[in-house]
């Protein structure tokens, strides 16, 4: 008898304890509620009013699955209003992020650029992430549409100016490199905005009053009378002299904006030339007082209320940021330290507890004890009291037996009539043995290995008809997990 055989006996259609990474496992989506962390409540939170969270987790304690199944219900509320909808945007691409700022700053060794990683970066980096899709949303020729609203450019052409300038001005900032500056002009254009730096205007009006300075000086040197010929062509020369001033000054203050736009932004890859000819298609003053110009967090700030603003235009009330995989960069590898530089930035209370966001940070549980070390600077500027923290997503063995329950269930051809977990052993190991056994391994990832396991033994060394896993083959896999999870301690 073959393990689909076995399965078969029991139910099942496919193995239920096969998957050992969330982000890949079709019997996770399946299992519903059941599989949730009895903290997930507090760590979700209720979406009508955004709230942090922070929770630290050892690996395979479901941070991943945690994230996923928050938005499922984040999909699962956004479906049912009409009004104050989540936004979500997962932040875990830090692979991009770190060779980004590297790149920017020319550094060979990545480990630099991890050390340089501040507040603003992570901001940067999200916005970028969501800004380019809003402008294709807006724009139109591409499926990708982060917002469940049909009418979006619609609604926001509706909005005050002020709005819409609000998205020109991330648009502007954040929209991906090649071919931003056009997108600009596409988008105001499709925003219903006016107005620009002047600096073009300036220059043909220059042009324009130095050619007709050339032309009376021209006839004042064969007609009479000469000096009133001369005198307007002096008073045209003046002219153009003031608009090619103005010009100067204009072109200026717009790459004085940009270059610290280039320098401040470092996740973007836009060049200083990109930026200048996006800022054109605004005031200059506007620039100059709205652009994120610096590595500041202010203006970062700024830049996520305008987001904020642009969705309540089409009912949106909120943000959602999950953090997930910190550990997983090329660059970190797993190194407790490597972590607290990426992932320290994050815990500002200012940034968890800004209005309209809601920050959940999924963390390794080395980096908790490490930030247990941490000085009282660091806890007063993080305040976790505050951030809806949990210190160990810890599971007992009847949770984890709940958990190969529901998975059972979702793999299961009639999941109404699904078996226990028990019943796959023989009737004198129990549940009560299975629940222990279940509770030593401390998470669901090792859980699933364990199941794994059995049904391996059980498959290798038992006889064709036997239906259930001996308590033999139980106790056997079972000293063996123990051993290996000592041993990683």
């Amino acid at each position: 008898m073959n393990l689909s055989e076995f399965l078969g006996r029991h139910g099942l259609e496919s193995n239920p304890f096969a998957a050992e990474e969330a982000a890949q496992d079709p019997v996770l989506t399946q299992s519903g509620d059941v599989c949730r962390h009895p903290d997930f409540g507090k760590i979700f939170g209720e979406p009508t009013h955004p709230s942090p969270a922070v929770v630290f987790g050892e690996r395979g304690a479901g941070k991943t699955a945690l994230r996923l199944q928050m938005e499922a219900a984040y999909r699962a509320y956004n479906k049912e209003q009409s009004d104050n909808r989540v936004l979500v945007l997962g932040h875990d691409n830090f692979d991009a992020m770190i060779g980004r700022i590297a790149r920017h700053e020319r550094l060979k060794n990545q480990s630099a650029a991890l050390e340089s990683i501040t507040l603003s970066d992570h901001i940067d980096i999200v916005l970028h992430g969501i800004v380019p899709q809003l402008v294709d949303q807006l724009l139109g020729g591409t499926d990708r549409a982060p917002l469940q609203v049909s009418n979006f450019r619609k609604l926001l052409r509706k909005a005050p100016s002020l709005v819409r300038r609000e998205m020109l001005l991330l648009q502007m900032a954040y929209d991906h490199t090649p071919i931003a500056a056009k997108r600009t002009r596409q988008l105001k254009s499709a925003l219903g905005l006016g107005g620009s730096s002047g600096s073009r205007a300036a220059a043909t009006w220059s042009m324009v009053l130095a050619l007709f300075a050339l032309v009376f000086a021209g006839m004042s040197l064969v007609q009479e009378p000469k000096r009133p010929l001369l005198a307007v062509a002096v008073l045209l020369a003046a002219g153009s002299f003031v608009m090619g001033w103005s010009w100067l000054r204009c072109q200026t203050r717009v790459g004085i904006i940009a270059r610290g736009m280039h320098k401040g932004i470092r996740c973007v890859n836009r060049t200083a030339a990109s930026f200048r000819e996006s800022l054109h298609h605004i005031e200059v003053n506007i620039g100059s007082a709205s652009m994120p110009t610096d590595r500041g967090d202010d203006s970062r700030f700024a830049m996520m209320d305008r987001l904020l603003a642009v969705l309540r235009v089409v009912d949106y009330g909120s943000i959602a940021i999950l953090v997930d995989r910190v550990d997983e960069p090329t660059v970190v590898a797993g190194d407790v330290d490597h972590m607290r530089c990426l992932v320290a930035p994050l815990l500002s209370s200012r940034f968890l507890q800004h209005r309209g966001m809601a920050v959940k940070l999924l963390l390794p549980a080395e980096l908790g004890d490490r930030f247990n070390r941490e000085d009282g600077a660091f806890f007063r500027a993080a305040r976790l009291d505050k951030q809806n923290a949990v210190e160990r997503l810890q599971w007992s063995g009847s949770m984890l037996a709940k958990v190969c329950d529901a998975r059972i269930r979702a793999a299961s051809a009639r999941p109404t009539s699904a078996v226990a977990v028990e019943t796959l052993f023989d009737e004198n190991v129990g549940r009560a043995k299975v629940e222990e056994a279940l509770g030593g391994c401390g998470n669901p990832r090792e859980a699933c290995r364990m199941m794994y396991a059995m049904l391996q033994e059980h498959m290798a060394h038992s006889d064709a008809g036997v239906k259930t896993i001996s308590s033999a083959t139980f106790d056997l896999v079972r000293q063996r997990s123990q051993v290996r999870s000592n041993s990683k301690r």
